[in-house]
């Protein structure tokens, strides 16, 4: 009696599963700008315990999305093997590090993402994250920024419906902006998510967007290695003071 329940749990187990999976009508690319993270909280920034990553947009998820929006996690149970991630170590500490501080080598981060979002996507570990982070490479956020005048300073802004054209023009499909608040309370550019097709190998049209609030002038601040402390316990923000040109 009791073998019988167990397998017809495991059966209900996989097809509670499998729709899961089915349920996914799209994939959410969310990249991050660092230099914001750094700004917008008390804590400040930390060096990772790998080194110093790039300067450029980070990999914040792949987040799997049904139809109207509504995001999908845990959707079944999958342990996270680092190993399985040997062959993408360089460009996981590159563009997908964590600079939360104390500091650490990402692991962590990487773990609750894949086990919160990755499992439902319907893709291994591996192709999780691989296609993440091709992904990122492939739209070269920064590169779209630069050709449209958009630099990474703390001493100029931005109209947002222009950042935003640059973006759809640049990736070919709508995006959205999340904005934070920099020490000034001025709307500082944070996280761009992007809609991907189900099996994460392209961009395509968004049929929702997250509703996010920005200013009207946004700022694009700047990220350097001197906002990454690489001390273990950092009590507060060590971005002080702002120096404007005379």
């Amino acid at each position: 009696m009791a073998y019988h329940i167990l397998i017809a749990l495991l059966h209900l187990l996989l097809f509670v599963t499998t729709i899961a999976v089915k349920d996914v009508d799209f994939n959410s690319l969310v990249l991050m700008w660092p230099g914001s993270y750094c700004k917008q909280t008390s804590d400040g920034c930390c060096l990772p315990k790998t080194g110093e990553p790039q300067l450029d947009f980070f990999v914040s998820g792949l987040f799997p999305y049904s139809k109207d929006g509504t995001a999908l996690t845990q959707c079944k149970k999958s342990r996270f093997y680092i190993n399985e991630l040997a062959d993408l170590t360089d460009d996981l500490h590159s563009y997908w590090p964590s600079i939360e501080c104390p500091r650490s080598d990402g692991r962590s981060m990487w773990r609750n993402t894949w086990k919160t979002y990755g499992v439902c996507t319907g893709l291994s570990e591996h192709d999780y994250f691989k296609k993440a982070l091709d992904l990122r490479a492939k739209i070269d956020m920064l590169s779209i920024f630069k050709r449209n005048g958009i630099i990474s300073t703390d001493e100029a802004n931005y109209s947002i419906s222009d950042v935003l054209k640059a973006i759809t023009n640049g990736i070919g499909a709508n995006a959205a902006i999340q904005c934070s608040k920099n020490a000034w309370d001025e709307s500082i550019i944070y996280k761009i998510y992007m809609c991907v097709d189900k099996e994460a190998t392209k961009i395509v049209q968004c049929p929702v967007l997250p509703a996010f609030t920005c200013a009207e002038r946004v700022v694009f601040g700047s990220f350097t290695y001197d906002m990454l402390s690489n001390v273990t316990n950092v009590a507060t923000n060590p971005i002080k003071m702002r120096v404007f040109n005379q």
